[in-house]
């Protein structure tokens, strides 16, 4: 349990039933979201000539019923009575619940799939816009920090956050239909805003969660998955995170001066005799990995502190079994080191459960200290996992989780495991043939028995929520699937004590030869990475963090995981396609651009930006940190902005020299990344700060360096 006590603005109950307060909703006939209050009588509405403190609470309710009940009517085109989500306390007051929401949700799966095919089509075109509708309203309230729901007061975000989890459970039931070829535009009913987040930061991290796992959480996790993990609380393994940062776990770090390989728990490591390292033969791992091959140990009955008792194989010889673990648990270790006697027996009991005779790799005995063959055995680490009959992954925190746990309550001691944060456990997993994971009690349980069936996304939709990450371990053996955009989503939050170590981990991951790579300085390794993968979603452009500082390449990132400077907010790679292409002069691609007379503005200065051809007025601001000034000429859009709506963008400067050597035939408008930015599309032509003058618009090629 942390030692950090939470402040007074812990004091927000996030999931708590928000009071009802009073809005009249039965009677009326069902309708699209933006005729929902319309068609009530108008004394509904605020009077402002009224008591000061009367008006604002009438909004409220308006407000309250329109983003519940009439959002789920406008999507679900069925009356939803106020007793399917409103109830009344012992004390009288009438609360808002969502005990009756699912009753709502399968009426509607059922009604849908009952329908014909040729109404489909229309009908979710009305889902989408009401959807939208009330998305858009969400985020106009969440920038004026949901002071709509003032009169609620401490119960403000109980009421964001019910609101987020009907649209959410909306968005998940809609996963059970087969979609129209269009498919779905994608929402986050995120509520977030910076007083509320840091409340309930405070609130887990008091629990014990460790800061970089809260921030994983709630900046990954639905509203409702988050009540889930509120719920369950951490896992008890006695750690500390006093000293821990919402990017690092310090618990997860390991000096190597000072790192000694723990012994089995059952172990009495000072006993008579004591338990001492078994090492195996270093001339023989030394040697295979010379020739190539990969290194697997066995070991004879009656194992004990004699080096022979241990023998070397070629991998592709026999079955095997590879270990997954992180240092930070005790089992990291060299060939010349070896490990505690008591460990290999252990390690060799579950082996045999996984498969009966089969032999170990580890690479604590596997992975000389030795530079060459160390190099070496990194450059055959895909080979090794893809090639082993099973992976085994070994978790101090898994390992105090009983197996007979929920369901969900596994996915998420897996989720926040130390295992799931590491950088080279991403390829360990997403390589392996069979994957299982060691829960209490040294029982095994395999990944895939963790990935809920569809039929439960209604009733349990935080299980389906927080196993995402794992299904995407799965995506390569079961699908034959697996894009940059899957790594760089499960990157995100993973760490390593070795930056330079990343390009390495994922290069296989992607088809690109490690070998190629190794020799290569950090900066240089990304470069050519992105040059052999070739093809990457055009959406890449938008990824914060810092980024390379070589030309043709400033629009890349220079790392894919937050704890070394990669993306931490805003828009995720896309998974689905390959619109840019990496070329000699940088990254070409299809972008809306608006093209204006050069411009220099402070980082965090808002403009408005006038797009002459469309009439549309853009309100533009810079991101919290990053240079204090970026000059350009231009903004970049991968897509079309709706109405309203929020999106990241790129700011460029024309390359004029590359401009001039264009042919009409072949025609790249060229530019330098400069800056992303926020770009809001501004209704009622509001206007901030300088106004500036898009005089040429449309969709180009460009050519990003």
């Amino acid at each position: 349990m942390s030692s950090r006590e939470a402040s007074p603005s812990a004091r927000f109950q996030f999931f708590a039933n928000p009071p009802w307060l009073g809005f009249p909703h039965d009677g009326y006939d069902v309708v699209p979201l933006a005729q929902y209050i319309d068609i009530r009588p108008q004394d509904t509405f605020p009077n402002w000539e009224e008591e000061e403190e009367m008006a604002p609470r009438k909004l409220a309710a308006s407000i309250q019923s329109l983003l519940t009940f009439g959002l789920l009517e406008a999507v679900t085109e069925q009356h939803v009575p106020e007793s399917k989500l409103i109830l009344a306390e012992e004390s009288g007051r009438l609360v808002m619940s969502r005990d009756g929401l699912l009753d709502v949700l399968l009426d509607w799966v059922w009604r849908v799939r009952m329908s014909r095919e040729e109404d489909l089509t229309p009908w979710f075109d009305r889902v989408i816009a009401n959807l939208s509708h009330a998305h858009s309203s969400m985020v106009i309230y969440m920038r004026s920090t949901f002071q709509i729901f003032s009169p609620l007061g401490d119960d403000a975000p109980a009421m964001a956050c019910f609101i987020a989890s009907v649209g959410e459970a909306l968005a998940t039931a809609r996963m059970c239909f087969r979609e129209p070829s269009q498919g779905w535009s994608g929402f986050s009913w995120t509520v977030w805003i910076p007083p509320w987040r840091s409340s309930l930061e405070e609130q887990m991290i008091t629990e014990g969660w460790c800061p970089s796992v809260v921030e994983y959480l709630i900046s990954s996790a639905t509203v409702s998955s988050l009540e889930y993990v509120r719920k369950c609380g951490p896992v008890k393994d006695g750690k500390c995170h006093d000293t821990c940062s919402s990017l690092v776990c310090a618990t997860d770090i390991v000096d190597e001066n000072t790192y000694s390989q723990k012994h089995a728990s059952s172990c009495n490591s000072s006993g008579d005799p004591p338990c001492v390292y078994t090492t195996p033969p270093l001339g023989d791992v030394l040697q295979l990995l010379i020739e190539r091959e990969v290194p697997v140990v066995t070991f004879a009955d009656g194992l004990d502190a004699d080096p022979s008792c241990i023998q070397v194989h070629k991998a592709s010889d026999v079955p095997y079994v590879a270990i997954s673990h992180v240092w930070a648990d005790g089992l990291g270790s060299t060939t010349e080191t070896g490990l505690p006697t008591c460990q290999l027996r252990r390690l060799a009991s579950l082996v045999s459960t996984v498969q009966p005779g089969a032999a170990i790799w580890i690479d604590s005995l596997c992975v000389p200290k030795t530079d060459r063959e160390r190099k070496t055995a990194i450059e055959l680490m895909a080979r090794t996992y893809s090639q082993a009959a099973a992976v085994l992954v070994l978790d101090d925190g898994l390992q105090r989780c009983p197996a007979a746990a929920p369901p969900g309550v596994k996915v998420l001691r897996v989720l926040t495991s130390g295992w799931m944060r590491r950088l080279w456990t991403l390829q360990e997993a997403t390589l392996s043939r069979a994957l299982y994971l060691a829960f209490a009690d040294a029982t095994l349980v395999p990944l895939a028995e963790l990935i809920p069936p569809g039929s439960i996304i209604l009733t349990r939709s935080h299980h389906a929520d927080l196993a995402k990450e794992l299904f995407r371990l799965t995506k390569l053996s079961a699908f034959q699937e697996y894009s940059i955009g899957d790594v760089a989503r499960s990157l995100q939050w993973r760490t390593t004590n070795r930056s330079s170590d990343e390009t390495l981990a994922i290069a296989s991951l992607l088809g690109a030869d490690v070998s190629a790579l190794t020799g290569l300085a950090q900066q240089d390794r990304m470069m050519r990475l992105l040059q052999n993968i070739g093809r990457f979603p055009r959406n890449i452009l938008l990824l914060d963090g810092g980024k390379l500082e070589c030309p043709g390449f400033r629009w890349a990132p220079r790392s894919f995981m937050t704890a070394h400077g990669g993306r931490s907010s805003g828009p995720q790679l896309s998974t689905q396609t390959l619109d840019a292409q990496v070329t000699s002069s940088g990254l070409e691609a299809r972008c809306y651009v608006l093209l204006f007379r050069m411009k220099t503005f402070e980082r965090r200065q808002a403009w408005t930006l006038k797009d002459r051809k469309s009439g549309r007025d853009y309100l533009m601001v810079g991101p919290l940190s990053g240079p204090s000034s970026y000059t350009c000429d231009m903004v970049l859009l991968p897509e079309t902005l709706r109405g309203g709506n929020t999106a990241h963008c790129v700011a460029g400067l024309l390359d004029m020299e590359a401009a001039k050597k264009q042919t009409r035939s072949s025609f790249t408008v060229h530019c330098e990344y400069r800056m992303r930015l926020l770009m809001t599309d501004v209704l009622g032509k509001e206007e901030a700060g300088e106004v500036v003058v898009g005089d040429v618009s449309g969709w180009a090629t460009v050519c990003v360096s």
